[in-house]
């Protein structure tokens, strides 16, 4: 089993009160996607957007230069609309875990159903994840993602480690 750390990103977090809302077409056009509006799908173009709520997407891109470039270009499209962008970068931590046996060693830390008809690649969802708020992306059919508030890193990591135990292998 492999597992990474991976680095700085920009993740912008988008959210809306209004449930009606459909996102600007300055957006979805600059992202080269078609906004997710359903929870716990994404959608992929420059940047994935993860629609991790009915009106929360997190915005992600693998370029931390990106950061001031998004936001700024956010503040503008959004600007009158019921949406807000908020630059999350510092305050997430993203990583990414694979091998044959990611699905059994993930469900030992939380109640989604994770096989692969049920949770494919595409798909993302919110969870409690061995005590912890955790977003949890299906990047491929055995890896995983795996978005956690950075105070939470080191503590998501032993825990990974330790699971792996049972399974005879080391997280790397």
């Amino acid at each position: 089993m492999l597992k990474t750390v991976l680095g700085a990103s920009s993740i912008i977090r988008i959210q809306s009160w209004d449930i009606q809302s459909a996102a600007p077409a300055t957006i979805e056009s600059a992202l080269g996607v078609s906004w997710p509006r359903t929870t716990g799908t994404i959608a992929r173009g420059r940047t994935d957007v993860l629609c991790i709520g009915p009106t929360d997407w997190l915005v992600l891109a693998d370029n931390t230069d990106a950061d001031a470039i998004l936001r700024k270009w956010f503040d503008e499209a959004l600007e009158g609309t019921s949406f807000r962008a908020t630059n999350v970068s510092q305050a997430l931590s993203r990583i990414e875990i694979k091998g044959p046996e990611v699905r059994d060693l993930l469900a030992k830390g939380c109640s989604l159903d994770l096989h692969p008809p049920i949770f494919p690649p595409g798909r993302v969802l919110r969870t409690r994840f061995a005590g912890m708020p955790v977003i949890i992306r299906c990047s491929g059919t055995s890896t995983f993602e795996l978005i956690v508030a950075r105070s939470y890193i080191d503590y998501l990591n032993l825990w990974l480690d330790d699971a792996a135990l049972e399974f005879e292998m080391s997280v790397v």
